[in-house]
C-alpha cells in the first residue's frame, strides 16, 4: 500500500519539476494498489485527489507575461492518461484490468464531485467565475477525449476497454458543453453498431445515461437551423430512446439486449417495446423483464390488454424460472393493491377486476394469475368465507374467485375445502335463483346485453362449481340434476353453458343413462323445432283455395299414404315466415351443439344405443345436406364424431367427408380435414378395403389434401400426415417427398405453423427408425433437383436457404450415427453409403453446372463407416472411375471435393479392397450392377437405365418395408 502523500514544506512551493518525480513515484504505486482489491478503492482516491489537487496549485507564467500556465495540471494529466492506458490493451474477463478501471471511473466521480462542491461554497463570494471549468472539469474532458479517440481502434479489446471506461464515468461528467455532448453521442452511436457484442453491450449502457439529456437537447436543437448539417451528422437526429428500442428490440446478442432491457426508461414510448422482451429467445431476458422491469412499472400504467398478455406468456413460459419471475409479478401486484383496512377477500375480488373475464384469453389468464396468487400469497385465502349472503349477491367476479378457489383448495388437498365447500342441495338453490334471473333477463321484451352477459358468466361459474361437488347426498343429486334439464331443455339457454351442463349430468350417471337423458332432452328440442315448422304450414295452409282442400279429402279417401306424402311436399313448397325460419334454424343448432357435446363425452358404440343411432339419420344427416352454412358445420362436426364411435359408419362417411374437404373452405374445411385424419389416425389406412376404399384411394386423398391455398388447412394436412407417418401407418415415399418440398419450398415462408411442425417431424421420423432414414435418403436426389430449379426460378433469394443447405439437412437426418439407440432396431450402418452411389449416378448423369457442383459438395459430408462392405466401395469406387474418364468435371471447386472423398475412401479401404480376389468381384452383385448401368448409361438405352435403376430402388425399398413388418 502507498503511503500517505507528502508535501513540501511552506516555504518551498512545488514547481512542475519538483512534481515530476513524485508523479512518477506515486501514480504507478496508487494504480498498482488499486489492481488488488477494491476494499482499498477509496483510501487510495482520497491519495490521488490530494496528489491532484496539489499539481493543480502549481502554474507558470508564459514568457510575455500575459497568461497563466496550469502546467502543474498538464503534467498530472499527462502522466494520469499513460496510467489509464495500461488497462485499455487487456483482454476482457481480467480481474486486475477490471479494479484499475473502476478505480479511474471511481476517482473521477470523487473530483468532478468536489469541484460541484468548491462552486456552491464560492457562489455567495463572487458570481463571476461561476461559468470557469474547475481543475477536475479540465482533466474529465481531456480524459473523455482521448478515451474517445480509442472507439476508432482496429484493436477490439481496446475498443471495449474504452467503451466500458466512459460508460462507468459519464454520470460523472457534470456539465459539459454541446459540442462535446455531440461528439461524445455521435462515437456512442457508432460503437452501438460495433461487430463486437462486449462493446454494444457497454455502448447500450453509456447511451442509456443520457436519455434525459437527450430530451433537452432535442428541445433545444428543434428550433434550430439544420439546412447547413453535413450527412454524417443526420444520425444525430435520432434520438437516444429510439435508438435503444431498437437495439432492445433486433440487436442478435443477448447481453446486449439485456442492457438496454435494463437501462431503458419506461414510457408509453417505450413501454410496448419493454413487453415484447416477455417474448425474447433468452430464457434470462424472458425472467428478468417480469423480476426487475415489470415489477418497476406501475400496475396503473399498463392496460387491461397488457396485463392479460404479459401474465398469459409469463405464467404459460416453457421454463419455471419465468414462470416463477410471473407468479412473483401477481404479488408485487397484490401489493399495489392491498389497503389495510381492506381483507384478503376484497383484495382478491379487486386482483381479479384487473382482468376482462368476459374474453376467453381474459379468463384463462385470470385464472392462472388467481392460481399464482394462492400459491405467492397463501395468508390471502385463509379466512376466505362463501356464505349464503356472499352467493346472494354474486357478481362476475366473485363468482369467477370462488370457482377458481375452490379448485384450488381440491388440487392441493387442503383441509379448509371442508368447510368453504357449498352442499349439493344450497348449491342448486342458489343456480336456481341466478338461472331464473338469467331467464328473465334473456325473455324481456327490451334486450339488455351487458345484463345477459353478467348473468350467463355468473351462472356458468356455478354450473363449473357444481361438476366438481360430491354427490351423495341423493336428494342434492336429485334437485341439481332436475336443474340441469330443466336448463338443456330450455331454448333460449346460451350456447356455452351446454357442456358444462352436461358435465354435470354426466357426474354420478352410467354412460348409457346418460346418453339416455339427454336424448330425451334433443328429441324434446326437436318437438319444439317442429311445432314452429307446423305453425308455419298451419298459417300457409289457412290461405289456401277450397278446391285445394277437396283434393285432400280425396286423397284420403284413396290412401292415406299418399295423402301424407303429398301435404308433406306441398309443406316443403311452402316458404316459411322469416321469423320462424329464423327460428327452426336456432333450434336446430341447439339439437346439433348439444348432441356434439353428448359425442364429445362418451366412448360406446352407436350401436349400443338406438336412440342416438337414430339421431343421427334423423338430425345429423340432413344437416349436413343442408345449403345453410351454420348448419352443414356443425352436421359435419357430429358426423366426424359420430364415425369415430362407430367404424362402419366411418367406412359410409368417409368419401363424404373427403369430398366435403374439397369443396368447402375456411373454418370448415379444416375442422373436416381433423375429422379425416381422426379417422385414419383410430381406424388405420386400409380400414375401408371391403368398401372398395384401398390404400391408393387413401393416398390420392393424403396427396390432394396437401395442395390446400388455404394456410390453416394447408397446416392442418401436414400435421394430420405427419402422425400417420410417425405412427407408421403410411410409409408412401411419394408423399415424404412432397413434404420435404413443403418444408424447403419458399411459398411455405408464411405459413409457420406448417414449418414448425415438419422442423419437429423430420427429426424425430428420422432419428427414431433407420427404415426412415433410408426413405428419406430414396427421396433426397428427386427432392434436391427439384429444389434447386426451384431456388434458380426465385427472385427473392431471402425466402429459401441454398441448395447446398438443404443438401446439408439432408445428409445430416440420414446420419446413421444419429440414430436413436431402440432395444431391437439396428441401427442402417450402409444408409449414406448407398446415397453415395446414388449421388454418383446422379452426378454422372447430370450436365448442368450447379448441379454437379451441389453433388460434389454433399459427398464428402457423408459417413461411410469403417464397417462398410468392401464389394459396395469397390463398386463406388468403379463409378468414380468412369466419371473420371467420361465424364470429367472442369470446374476446380467440385472436382477438388470429388478428389477429396476419393483419396478418404482409398485411404480407409485401399488395402481391403486391392485384397479383394477375381472370384469376389465376378460374384459382386454390386458391381455388376454399377457396370450395367455404366454401359446402359453411355450406350443408346440411358432413360432405360435410369427406370431399372428406380425399379430396383423400390424392390430393395419393399424388401425393407418387409423386413420392417
Amino acid at each position: 500500500m502507498p503511503a500517505l502523500i507528502k508535501r513540501g514544506k511552506a516555504h518551498e512551493p512545488d514547481t512542475v519539476d519538483s512534481l515530476l518525480p513524485v508523479l512518477e513515484q506515486q501514480l504507478p504505486a496508487l494504480f498498482g494498489g488499486a489492481q488488488a482489491t477494491t476494499a482499498s478503492h477509496r483510501k487510495l482516491i482520497n491519495s490521488l485527489h490530494a496528489l491532484f489537487l496539489r499539481c493543480s496549485l502549481v502554474t507558470t507564467t508564459s514568457a510575455d507575461g500575459r497568461s497563466i500556465r496550469l502546467s502543474g495540471e498538464k503534467a498530472f494529466g499527462d502522466k494520469f492518461r499513460e496510467m489509464c492506458a495500461f488497462p485499455l490493451g487487456v483482454k476482457k474477463g481480467v480481474d486486475q484490468a477490471d479494479r484499475v478501471v473502476k478505480f479511474v471511473a471511481g476517482f473521477v466521480g470523487f473530483a468532478v464531485e468536489h469541484d460541484f462542491k468548491q462552486r456552491e461554497g464560492n457562489d455567495d463570494e463572487e458570481d463571476d467565475d461561476d461559468d470557469d471549468d474547475g481543475p477536475a472539469s479540465r482533466l474529465v474532458a481531456q480524459l473523455l477525449a482521448f478515451l474517445l479517440r480509442g472507439f476508432q481502434a482496429k484493436s477490439k479489446i481496446a475498443r471495449y476497454r474504452c467503451v466500458q471506461l466512459v460508460a462507468l464515468m459519464i454520470n460523472s461528467l457534470g456539465e459539459i458543453d454541446d459540442e462535446s455532448y455531440r461528439t461524445l453521442k455521435t462515437a456512442l452511436l457508432e460503437r452501438v453498431r460495433d461487430k463486437e457484442a462486449s462493446v454494444r453491450q457497454h455502448a447500450v449502457v453509456a447511451l442509456s445515461k443520457l436519455q434525459d439529456a437527450d430530451e433537452g437537447a432535442a428541445d433545444s436543437d428543434s428550433d434550430d437551423d439544420s439546412d447547413d448539417e453535413d450527412d454524417k451528422d443526420k444520425g444525430d437526429k435520432r434520438s437516444v430512446t429510439e435508438v435503444l428500442v431498437e437495439v432492445l428490440s433486433h440487436d442478435p446478442a443477448a447481453e446486449v439486449r439485456r442492457a438496454a432491457l435494463f437501462n431503458i426508461i419506461p414510457s408509453p414510448t417505450t413501454l410496448p417495446a419493454l413487453l415484447r422482451r416477455t417474448l425474447d429467445v433468452d430464457t434470462t431476458n424472458r425472467r428478468l423483464a417480469f423480476s426487475h422491469v415489470l415489477a418497476e412499472i406501475p400496475l396503473a400504467s399498463l392496460t387491461v390488454a397488457q396485463r392479460q398478455v404479459v401474465l398469459g406468456r409469463g405464467l404459460r413460459d416453457r421454463e419455471e424460472a419465468v414462470r416463477k419471475a410471473a407468479r412473483k409479478l401477481v404479488g408485487r401486484w397484490v401489493e399495489q393493491l392491498a389497503v389495510e383496512e381492506q381483507d384478503g377477500q376484497a383484495i382478491l375480488e379487486e386482483f381479479v377486476a384487473l382482468f376482462d373475464l368476459h374474453q376467453d384469453e381474459g379468463l384463462c389468464v385470470a385464472e392462472k394469475a388467481l392460481e399464482a396468487l394462492f400459491e405467492v400469497r397463501p395468508d390471502l385465502v385463509e379466512n376466505v368465507d362463501f356464505d349464503d349472503s356472499f352467493y346472494q349477491s354474486l357478481t362476475p367476479a366473485t363468482a369467477f374467485l370462488v370457482r377458481v378457489y375452490l379448485n384450488h383448495l381440491r388440487d392441493a388437498e387442503s383441509p379448509l375445502l371442508a368447510d368453504v365447500e357449498p352442499v349439493v342441495t344450497a348449491l342448486a338453490y342458489h343456480l336456481q335463483a341466478s338461472w331464473t334471473q338469467l331467464v328473465v333477463a334473456l325473455e324481456a321484451d327490451e334486450r339488455n346485453d351487458e345484463r345477459e352477459g353478467t348473468g350467463e358468466f355468473v351462472v356458468g361459474e356455478l354450473v363449473g362449481v357444481a361438476v366438481n361437488l360430491d354427490y351423495g347426498d341423493e336428494i342434492g343429486r336429485r334437485k341439481m340434476f332436475e336443474l340441469m334439464r330443466e336448463m338443456l331443455q330450455h331454448s333460449l339457454l346460451p350456447p356455452s353453458l351446454i357442456p358444462k351442463c352436461l358435465d354435470v349430468l354426466l357426474k354420478g350417471t352410467s354412460e348409457r343413462d346418460f346418453m339416455r337423458i339427454v336424448v330425451e332432452i334433443v328429441q324434446s328440442l326437436r318437438a319444439d323445432s317442429q311445432l314452429v315448422t307446423s305453425d308455419s304450414e298451419l298459417g300457409e295452409q289457412d290461405d289456401s283455395d277450397s278446391s285445394s282442400s277437396s283434393e285432400e279429402s280425396e286423397d284420403e279417401d284413396e290412401g292415406g299414404p299418399r295423402a301424407r306424402k303429398k301435404a308433406k311436399g306441398k309443406g316443403k313448397a311452402k316458404v316459411q315466415a322469416p321469423q320462424q325460419a329464423e327460428r327452426r334454424k336456432e333450434l336446430d343448432l341447439r339439437c346439433l351443439l348439444v348432441v356434439r357435446a353428448l359425442l364429445e363425452r362418451v366412448m360406446s358404440a352407436l350401436q349400443e344405443n338406438s336412440m342416438l343411432h337414430g339421431l343421427v339419420a334423423e338430425l345429423i344427416v340432413p344437416s349436413v345436406q343442408t345449403k345453410d352454412y351454420e348448419i352443414r358445420s356443425q352436421g359435419l362436426v357430429c358426423l366426424g364424431l359420430c364415425c369415430l364411435l362407430d367404424k362402419s359408419m366411418a367406412l359410409d362417411s368417409f368419401l363424404l367427408l373427403a369430398r366435403q374437404s374439397e369443396s368447402t373452405v375456411g373454418e370448415m374445411q379444416v375442422k373436416v380435414l381433423q375429422t379425416l385424419f381422426d379417422l385414419l389416425v383410430l381406424h388405420g389406412v386400409n380400414f375401408g378395403e371391403e368398401r372398395g376404399i384401398g390404400t391408393d384411394i387413401i393416398l390420392g386423398f393424403l396427396g390432394s389434401s396437401l395442395d390446400q391455398e388455404d394456410p390453416r388447412a394447408a397446416a392442418t394436412a401436414v400435421v394430420g400426415i405427419a402422425k400417420l407417418m410417425l405412427a407408421g401407418m403410411v410409409t408412401d415415399e411419394e408423399i415424404l417427398s412432397r413434404l420435404v418440398l413443403l418444408y424447403f419450398a419458399g411459398e411455405t415462408a408464411d405459413n409457420p405453423e406448417l414449418r414448425q411442425c415438419l422442423s419437429y417431424f423430420f427429426p424425430v421420423y428420422c432419428y427414431s427408425n433407420p427404415a426412415n432414414q433410408r426413405r428419406v435418403a430414396n427421396v433426397m436426389i428427386k427432392c434436391l433437383d427439384v429444389l434447386r430449379n426451384v431456388y434458380d426460378e426465385t427472385k427473392d433469394k431471402s425466402s429459401m436457404v441454398t441448395p447446398l443447405q438443404i443438401g446439408a439437412q439432408l445428409v445430416d437426418w440420414t446420419d446413421p450415427q444419429k440414430a436413436m439407440d431402440i432395444d431391437g432396431i439396428q441401427p442402417d450402418e450402409s444408409v449414406q453409403v448407398d446415397l453415395a452411389v446414388k449421388m454418383v449416378k446422379a452426378l454422372y448423369r447430370s450436365e448442368e453446372k450447379d448441379g454437379r457442383k451441389l453433388w460434389c459438395q454433399l459427398l464428402p459430408k457423408l459417413y461411410v463407416p469403417d464397417e462398410a462392405d468392401d464389394l459396395t466401395i469397390k463398386a463406388l469406387l468403379v463409378l468414380l472411375d468412369e466419371l473420371k474418364d467420361n465424364r470429367p468435371l472442369a470446374e476446380a471447386v467440385p472436382r477438388n471435393a470429388l478428389n477429396r472423398f476419393e483419396a478418404s475412401l482409398r485411404k480407409t479401404f485401399g488395402e481391403r479392397v486391392d485384397a479383394l480376389t477375381q472370384e469376389q468381384l465376378d460374384e459382386s452383385e454390386a458391381l455388376a450392377e454399377i457396370k450395367a448401368w455404366v454401359d446402359r448409361v453411355e450406350g443408346d438405352g440411358s432413360e432405360e437405365g435410369e427406370d431399372d435403376d428406380d425399379e430396383a430402388s423400390e424392390e430393395s425399398d419393399e424388401d425393407s418395408d418387409e423386413e420392417e413388418d
